[in-house]
């Protein structure tokens, strides 16, 4: 049998990398390591320091055959040193999935010519130094990646690699593959853990990347008893009572997450314990009744992504709600005793000192619990890229929205050279966009504004 090692990259932009465990490439390694066809091998390098060295010991004490990586956007500049580090000093097959490739083939798909050309370039770099990229669901892939000879496979286009609508088959990871022990977080005092429900998002945010990808776009549903077989052996087993959902919307299907609830405060009943979790929710769907079981089912937070105050800038960004809707919210969840923490993005078309000032207005009307601002990153995927063409001698992309005609200028990255695009984990911003009205140094300073005086 072949020997294959997964490799969970480093997240550098982080302030503590081992918070939360990366579920989609351990699902990955245990799928492939249930079929019983190859030794499965894990690295996880976040937190770890001399990487090359690690990675050296890695190849060379599992006498690996094939390598395999998953990168998000941010990770891809470290994870494609890696890869061209590997390529050159080892006989071994390299691939590559994840977020990154994914949502960079979305935007080569749907993307203006421009963009495609960007897409193009960057992922030819890819396959330079990678023998296979993985498009889309990696679980069923995997196998095909590591017998097959092809460059690019894509799950989307397959039914048979594509995750079923219901994906209880590899949907519980086997966390053996990591120390639990060296991971830390904790909900209101308890011990936590991250899980996730379901995935997909059916929602047209222009600033998200995942809108027009078949696997982040389409919304799959694990059992209800599947999810709470999971929540049986993190606490069993590992001692967990507290549990982030990390589900980009709980409460997209009202019936489901209801049904969900329910089985959560009759497994605590009977087991005779109290759980503590947190999850993200849309603002517009919450109803009393679900704020109602959210909090007997030990529910202490809501993050919820208002993104703004100002209803020029939701409509902008394609929220799909208004600020009535994001302040009717904070009653429902207030009355059941739900704390929110208030996910707040600046640097959006239209973006203003007077739209700014509406954000301030708004958080100090409603007065979230907790409140994150941050400055938008454009990711591969999002609309904002797609739709972008480059101007100003290929230095920036420029976005403009179709309803409203507000741009947004946005510096143009190349995502292998440069990872600080995203957020400083040491909290000093960079503005990479800018609108009409705001230059890249004042949203700095505006978002600096919310964060002083929006409370």
């Amino acid at each position: 049998m072949k020997n294959v090692g997964f490799i969970n990259p480093p997240s550098e932009f982080l302030i503590n990398q081992r918070v939360f465990v990366t579920l989609g490439i351990l699902r990955v390694a245990t799928h492939l390591k249930k079929l019983n066809i190859c030794n499965v091998s894990f690295l996880d390098l976040s937190n770890a320091d001399n990487y090359k060295g690690v990675i050296t010991n890695f190849i060379k004490s599992n006498d690996l055959h094939v390598v395999c990586f998953t990168a998000t956007t941010p990770q891809i500049q470290v994870v494609y040193e890696f890869c061209q580090f590997i390529s050159s000093n080892f006989e071994v097959k390299v691939l590559l999935g994840g977020p990154h490739v994914t949502l960079m083939h979305s935007s080569f798909k749907n993307g203006t010519e421009d963009i495609k050309k960007l897409c193009s370039d960057h992922l030819i770099k890819l396959l330079n130094c990678i023998d296979t990229v993985i498009i889309g669901d990696g679980e069923y892939a995997i196998a095909e990646a590591i017998h097959g000879n092809k460059k690019i496979i894509n799950s989307e286009k397959n039914p048979h690699l594509f995750l079923k609508r219901n994906y209880d088959e590899v949907a519980i990871p086997d966390r053996e593959f990591l120390d639990l022990s060296t991971y830390s977080y904790e909900i209101d005092g308890v011990k936590a853990t991250n899980i996730i429900s379901q995935m997909g998002c059916p929602y047209r945010c222009e600033f998200c990347s995942g809108r027009n990808s078949k696997t982040f776009s389409t919304i799959r549903k694990r059992s209800i008893g599947n999810i709470i077989e999971e929540i049986d052996i993190l606490y069993t087993k590992y001692g967990y009572r507290g549990f982030m959902f990390y589900d980009d919307e709980l409460n997209i299907n009202k019936e489901y997450f209801e049904k969900l609830l329910k089985e959560l405060i009759q497994y605590q009943k009977e087991n005779g314990v109290s759980f503590n979790m947190r999850g993200f929710t849309r603002s517009d769907l919450l109803t009393e009744r679900q704020a109602e079981l959210m909090y007997q089912a030990g529910f202490k937070w809501l993050l919820i992504g208002f993104e703004s105050g100002s209803d020029k800038i939701l409509l902008n960004v394609n929220k799909g709600c208004t600020v009535a809707d994001n302040s009717k919210c904070f009653d429902i969840a207030k009355n059941q005793g739900l704390k929110i923490k208030a996910l707040m993005s600046i640097g959006h078309p239209g973006e203003s000192e007077g739209t700014i000032q509406e954000t301030i207005q708004w958080l100090q009307q409603v007065k979230p619990d907790e409140t994150d601002v941050t400055i938008v990153s454009v990711y591969p995927g999002s609309g904002y890229f797609n739709k972008s063409i480059i101007v100003c001698e290929d230095k920036m992309l420029k976005y403009t929205n179709e309803k409203t005609n507000n741009s947004l200028y946005t510096i143009n990255i190349d995502f292998l050279q440069n990872s600080n695009f995203y957020k400083s984990k040491a909290d000093n911003y960079v503005s990479y966009v800018s609108t009409d009205y705001l230059t890249r140094d004042e949203i700095v300073e505006q978002r600096k504004l919310i964060e002083s005086n929006g409370k």
